[in-house]
């Protein structure tokens, strides 16, 4: 469900979401995961945000999934990270800039570490 109005950083997220997860991202994921995917929440194929938000339930709930789709993505982290990589080249960059390009999120506690210049 849509919310009215949209904030700015999700706009953002979803401009130029074709070129980030195609046409439908359902179909460029592995059929044992996609329909592990399906079991728990219905997500949107067109939308990065539904994407993102696939991906870190899938890792957050990593050690509940069935050994099949364990297999279909890879271990922790390398291996999980590199099947929406492949699958995905475009999304992280495209995450990436949006968040760099909000001072808002630039600053958020999350993502400051990733910011701040003459740091580690």
């Amino acid at each position: 469900m849509c919310r009215e109005p949209r904030e700015p950083q999700l706009v953002a997220l979803e401009t130029g979401a074709p070129d980030v997860v195609g046409p439908d991202w359902h179909k460029r994921l592995d059929k044992v995961f996609d329909d592990n995917l399906g079991k728990f929440r219905k997500y949107d194929g067109k939308s990065v945000q539904d994407l993102m938000r696939a991906l870190r339930n899938k890792k957050h709930h990593y050690q509940d999934l069935p050994d099949n789709v364990k297999r279909s993505l890879g271990g922790l982290p390398e291996g999980f990270l590199s099947y929406f990589t492949r699958r995905f080249p475009r999304l992280f960059l495209h995450v990436y800039g949006v968040v760099s390009a909000d001072p808002l999120l630039r600053n958020d506690a999350m993502f400051r570490s990733y910011f701040d210049s003459g740091g580690d």
